[in-house]
């Protein structure tokens, strides 16, 4: 059975036994793929096995043409965005360790605290969401890059980073202006 048909049957028929027989043909090559970015075993196959249950869960309205590119791609995405999430935590803790010595201990809690509550907020939010916003804000990725790897429109990409902005604002209202510096 070729490519086309098993992901057919997962897609329009719910076909489990496709779905299986998908992730037994590409666990293990994606696997390899991801340490070429992730050195870390466990975190790799993490991330092969969440762009495999992203897949189910949106089978139906994912519109993939070739299931071989939409499964390198999802991973080496994956892999980029664990990585400049791991180098955004870094910076932070860079951040936090140089200016101890120079502020109190009083506004390190607060930045702690501050970083705390935007992981908080953020995490209430609908995955999609948090993703536009995070690719936007943290990665500095443009909307139409947004929209063709999510396929949304642009104005939907815009619209959806616009209400996490709302709704940060109204969670983190008494640190909006640090906020602002910190994203």
């Amino acid at each position: 059975m070729d490519l086309d048909q098993l992901l057919e049957k997962v897609v329009n028929l719910d076909d489990e036994k496709a779905f299986e027989q998908l992730f037994q043909l590409f666990y293990s090559p994606l696997q390899n793929y991801a340490k070429r970015y992730i050195h870390n075993q466990s975190v790799y196959e993490d991330i092969v096995q969440e762009v495999f249950v992203s897949l189910w869960e949106n089978r139906k309205t994912l519109h993939i043409v070739s299931v071989r590119n939409y499964l390198l791609v999802s991973v080496r995405n994956h892999c980029l965005n664990f990585l400049k999430k791991e180098g955004l935590t870094y910076r932070y803790q860079e951040f936090v360790l140089k200016t101890a010595s120079q502020k109190n201990n009083e506004d390190l809690y607060l930045l702690t605290e501050l970083y705390e509550m935007l992981d908080k907020a953020l995490a209430k939010l609908p995955e999609t969401y948090r993703m536009i916003f995070e690719k936007h804000r943290i990665e500095k990725m443009s909307y139409e890059d947004i929209a063709e790897e999510l396929h949304i429109s642009v104005r939907t990409a815009k619209r959806y980073k616009c209400y996490v902005m709302d709704v940060l604002k109204k969670e983190l209202k008494d640190y909006l202006t640090l906020m602002m510096l910190i994203i």
